[in-house]
């Protein structure tokens, strides 16, 4: 019997480890948000026949524990060691690029894809109902697509990595645009040639461009909106932050790598203007000018433009300044992208992940026919269009 102790020894610390950790999940209060993946956390989700009947329960409880297990930022940190000691070139969907790049791997499912395809059919049936009212009959929709550190930096991927899986969403984005007939503004070209020839356009520890990138991306709508860019001339620039680590820092797990810097691109008179946020039909919030100086103090430094992302949002301009008007509808991109926009004009910004109708807050129809601006345009990142919103919902108040 002594001698077939031993054999019971790792089955007996896998249990007691399992329970413990268990039992943990179970008296530690659910957390809905992670400051260093700057994301909400999957919760628990509900028990009922429709959920297990279509599967949508036993995925929401495995996206609930995976988010939810205790001591989770250690463990994945422990991996990454792991992983980095065995030379692995990425870890947890985070490709160690060259020259302290820390690039997303896209990771797309035939169910993502398809939702691609329904976010662009609900933006082709948008723009018919916009052309079929008479209020906004002669309001122009545009659609940007707003590609990802995968697509850019491709100098930076290791040597021989394979970028198929990163071409297949702008595959099905092209031959879905091309047959809706939308209007679709490129920004691919002109950042990925920037960034060949060694712009970071791109911050290396996280998921958005940096003012270099937005900047780029100003100039190039100015093509098809029809204004004219100012030249780099025009701005001063202002370094805020020399240890910002990003949300793709902290989803590879690291604890050790070089940072970025974030650097404001000022204008003389950009104090005047007055950024709004609002809530259910009201503002809650005002800042004057584009920036938020106290968000630099907490993990999530990107949020020092226009405050963070919020569902509805309103710049204003200078009381002397009479500016036509854009609204945006829009993710986390168009906060560095906002403050260059808004020389030309008067912003309302809404956030498709989180806007909705309410008693006091109208569709998004019936602003656009309220509000009457000069143009819509959608721009969002490629991989928020494969899957982390419904414009259905949205624009169509379709579910």
């Amino acid at each position: 019997m002594r001698k077939r102790i031993p054999n019971f020894i790792l089955p007996v610390l896998c249990g007691a480890f399992l329970l413990i950790f268990a039992l943990a999940l179970l008296v530690t209060p659910q957390k809905e948000y992670s400051a260093d993946e700057n994301r909400n956390l999957a919760t628990a989700p509900a028990l009922t026949a429709d959920a297990l009947l279509d599967g949508s329960y036993t995925r929401g409880l495995g996206d609930y524990f995976a988010d939810q297990f205790p001591l989770r930022s250690s463990f994945v940190r422990l991996k990454t060691i792991c992983e980095q000691l065995l030379f692995k070139g990425e870890n947890n969907g985070v490709i160690f690029g060259k020259d302290g790049y820390l690039i997303p791997r896209p990771e797309y499912t035939d169910a993502q894809y398809e939702v691609l395809r329904r976010n662009l059919g609900a933006m082709a049936s948008f723009a018919e109902l916009l052309t079929d009212s008479a209020a906004t009959e002669d309001i122009p929709l545009y659609l940007t697509p707003v590609p990802r550190s995968v697509d850019v930096n491709r100098a930076y991927l290791p040597a021989l990595y394979d970028t198929a899986a990163a071409d297949a969403a702008w595959e099905v984005y092209h031959d879905r645009t091309n047959a809706l007939s939308l209007t679709s503004i490129d920004l691919y070209a002109p950042l990925l040639d920037a960034a060949d020839n060694g712009s970071q356009v791109w911050f290396k520890t996280d998921h958005h461009w940096t003012s270099e990138g937005a900047y780029l991306a100003y100039v190039a709508l100015g093509d098809v909106l029809g204004y004219t860019p100012h030249d780099r001339a025009d701005f001063t620039l202002e370094t805020v932050s020399e240890d910002f680590l990003g949300t793709t820092y902290s989803s590879a797990g690291l604890t050790a790598q070089g940072s970025d810097t974030i650097t404001l691109w000022r204008y003389d008179d950009d104090r005047d203007y007055r950024t709004e946020i609002w809530e259910d039909g009201k503002v809650v919030r005002v800042l004057q000018g584009f920036y938020d100086t106290e968000a630099l103090a907490g993990k999530d430094q990107y949020s020092v433009f226009l405050g963070g992302t919020h569902a509805h949002i309103r710049v204003e301009p200078p009381t002397a300044q009479e500016l036509p008007t854009l609204l945006l509808i829009k993710d986390s991109y168009a906060q560095s992208l906002a403050p260059f926009l808004a020389r030309h004009y008067r912003l309302i910004l809404i956030d498709p992940r989180s806007y909705r109708e309410t008693g006091a807050q109208p569709s998004v129809s019936t602003l656009i026919a309220n509000e009457q601006p000069d143009a819509v345009l959608l721009l969002c990142g490629i991989d928020t269009l494969c899957g982390d919103m419904d414009l259905r919902t949205l624009l169509l108040q379709r579910k």
